[in-house]
Parts: C-alpha cells; sequence; structure tokens
C-alpha cells in the first residue's frame, strides 16, 4: 500500500477525545515506511486542531473535513483526497471503525479496507471489510 486513509472519530480518537493506544505509533511507523496518510473526517476545523493537541497532526499529509466539502465522507472526497496525495485507489487502504466508511472504501474502489474492532474481534463484526483486526498496531500485519 501506498497511502491511507484514516477516519477519525471512533477509529483514531475514543469516545473520551482521546486517542486509542499506539495511534502515535502507528502513525511514526507509516511515514517512516514512506505510505501516505490522509484521513476524511465529518467533523469540521476543530477536528484539524484536536489532531494537532493529541500530536500527531503532523503524520497527515492531507485531512478532507467538512470545511473542504459538503459531503467529506462520499466517492468524491476520497478522488479528492487520492488526488492530493498522488495515489492509485487500488493501492490504497481505508481503516476505520465504522461500517458506512468500509462501504465507502469499497464504493471508491480502494485496494483493502480494515476494520478495526478496538477489542476482540467475531466474523460478524468484518461488516463488508477486507480485514478485521483487533487494534491499531495490528494495522501493520495486514497492510503489506
Amino acid at each position: 500500500m501506498q497511502a491511507v486513509i484514516f477516519d477519525l472519530d471512533d477509529t483514531l480518537f475514543t469516545a473520551e477525545q482521546t486517542l486509542h493506544d499506539d495511534v502515535q505509533n502507528l502513525l511514526a511507523i507509516l511515514r517512516r515506511l514512506g505510505i501516505k496518510v490522509g484521513a476524511l473526517t465529518s467533523g469540521d476545523h476543530r477536528m484539524l486542531v484536536r489532531l494537532d493537541e493529541a500530536g500527531i497532526g503532523k503524520h497527515f499529509d492531507h485531512v478532507i473535513s467538512s470545511e473542504h466539502t459538503d459531503e467529506p465522507k462520499a466517492p468524491d472526497a476520497v478522488s479528492q483526497l487520492l488526488r492530493v496525495l498522488r495515489v492509485d485507489p487500488q493501492d490504497t487502504a481505508m481503516v476505520s471503525f465504522a461500517r458506512a466508511d468500509i462501504a465507502l472504501g469499497k464504493h471508491a474502489g480502494l485496494g483493502k479496507t480494515i476494520r478495526v474492532a478496538h477489542g476482540s474481534v467475531t466474523e460478524s463484526e468484518r461488516h463488508g471489510a477486507d480485514h478485521l483486526v483487533e487494534n491499531i498496531p495490528t494495522i501493520l500485519d495486514v497492510l503489506e
């Protein structure tokens, strides 16, 4: 994979607005591997501030939010992000906790969709994703 697109809420951030374990490490590893990192969020500019406050904003090549488009979680937004990152869909993975984001990744023709369960995983929680992982660090195991 040349790029990874993340959802932010519930994927990288907990419901309490703190980072899930090892997010900082994962993002740093992706950068060292030369993998481009993007995000789609239905949040506004405050999400960008939250990324910086959490110390992870520097790891993102680009973030598309509601400030950039009326529908940041739509195929057009994915296409826009891919153009900015200069990567092909088949070389990009979508990582999310949400079923709708997994469907969006599939619809956009991304090479891989990864659902992060944040806990024990059962096949019924796959929600159509190519891969179902227990936590943030295990994303590396399925990126190949």
